[in-house]
């Protein structure tokens, strides 16, 4: 299952260690949003060594990475056990036929079985969500949708709130788009006065409440103290049946 997504920036030493204890079912190694930009070629060079030590606890590893800087995070972060990628700022069908073409040399290049690396489409921009459909379509490794409230919100300019209502619509058609064609949706909210990814565990849990009803599959966050109200709200309740 992939429930609980906590991003992890790859320019802070102690976060990463502490992510393989966190309990998350995937930890994404963050190279975009977290990163200062004077500390990302830094990030880049820890990629490889830590994709292993992190599933020594268990969890799946993705990389969130820039199509801003596409060939350097894809070189610094495809690798053996590595399970995926979080586009950042997803924007068209070409630029995830970009993304695929070089995540299929970089496999065969690093011995890594063809098709293993899928790619979760973060949608953080009006033209990533007008395009949402196509962008879900344009490659088989194409596993997953999330919005990127925060983001989309600068990007809109709507007034700043932290009500969930606001972006209901967008959420919506996100998950119906992602269900017609497949991929699974996967949600990041945020309630007033926490932001985003930063809610406290208690509004982690409100929050997933509310996305699972309408459909979200998992959900991402940036705490570790947000990962086992998320892992307990998207449990499958096929997962507590006793038999």
């Amino acid at each position: 299952m992939r429930r609980s997504w906590l991003l992890v920036p790859m320019s802070k030493p102690e976060q990463i260690a502490q992510a393989p204890r966190s309990g998350a079912d995937v930890i994404v190694l963050d190279l975009v949003e977290l990163v200062a930009e004077d500390d990302k070629h830094a990030a880049r060079e820890k990629v490889h060594a830590v994709i292993h030590t992190v599933q020594a606890g268990g969890a799946e590893v993705f990389a969130q990475i820039d199509p801003e800087s596409l060939d350097a995070d894809l070189h610094a972060g495809v690798w053996p056990g590595l399970s995926g990628i979080v586009v950042s700022r997803a924007e068209s069908p070409e630029q995830i036929v970009e993304i695929e073409a070089l995540l299929s040399r970089l496999e065969n290049e690093r011995g890594v079985p063809p098709d293993t690396v899928k790619i979760v489409a973060a949608l953080e921009t009006d033209r990533g969500n007008h395009a949402a459909y196509d962008i879900s379509r344009a490659s088989r490794r194409v596993w997953g949708l999330t919005l990127g409230r925060a983001d989309l919100v600068m990007d809109l300019r709507p007034e700043p709130s932290g009500e969930i209502h606001l972006m209901l619509y967008l959420m919506q058609r996100l998950i119906v788009i992602a269900r017609a064609v497949g991929v699974t949706p996967i949600g990041a909210w945020w309630r007033a006065p926490d932001r985003g990814l930063l809610a406290t565990p208690e509004n982690t849990d409100q929050a997933a409440r509310r996305g699972r009803a309408i459909g979200f599959k998992g959900a991402m966050c940036l705490r570790a103290n947000q990962v086992e109200p998320l892992n307990r709200v998207f449990t499958p309740l096929t997962a507590h049946a006793v038999f």
